[in-house]
């Protein structure tokens, strides 16, 4: 089932409820997490987003859009994403695109392995102040992109 990207990133900051009116999560499964978390999740794994939002009021606080699965090379993100992103996309393409980043972490060591690339960008047509963190893996291919408020980011 199709997902709108781009109505998604509008609408950070809205909750739970304005999302299902607008029919923007086909999911009938509410979000869940454990017991005392102040953030719950709704990963909608064939659609390739993860959605969170904070428990008190259900307000949708982040998303992240898989780009990559690591166990299927086959795999490729099935929604249209805003342009001018595409479902295939290194770390030069987004600089051409988007120019330098913000804030960027070069690869470093996390736990037993490796992780690539971290740069932040702004978003620019955001209803509120929205950043997008994208993540890539060592051969610097895009693996995520995540959508927040700007005012969340903690780097």
């Amino acid at each position: 089932m199709a997902v709108n990207i781009k109505a998604l990133i509008q609408s950070l900051g809205k909750t739970y409820k304005e999302m299902m009116d607008a029919e923007l999560i086909p999911y009938k499964t509410a979000p869940t997490g454990f017991s005392g978390d102040d953030v719950i999740c709704l990963d909608m794994i064939k659609e390739g987003v993860f959605l969170s939002f904070y428990r008190e009021g259900r307000i949708f606080k982040e998303m992240t859009l898989r780009m990559l699965n690591e166990k299927n090379e086959k795999y490729r993100f099935p929604n249209k994403l805003p342009s001018p992103l595409v479902p295939e996309m290194n770390r030069a393409w987004i600089h051409n695109k988007f120019g330098e980043p913000e804030k960027a972490l070069p690869p470093r060591p996390r736990l037993n392995k490796y992780v690539g690339w971290t740069e932040l960008y702004t978003v620019m047509d955001a209803h509120i102040p929205t950043s997008m963190q994208i993540s890539y893996d060592l051969l610097e291919r895009v693996k995520s992109i995540t959508f927040l408020p700007t005012e969340k980011v903690r780097w």
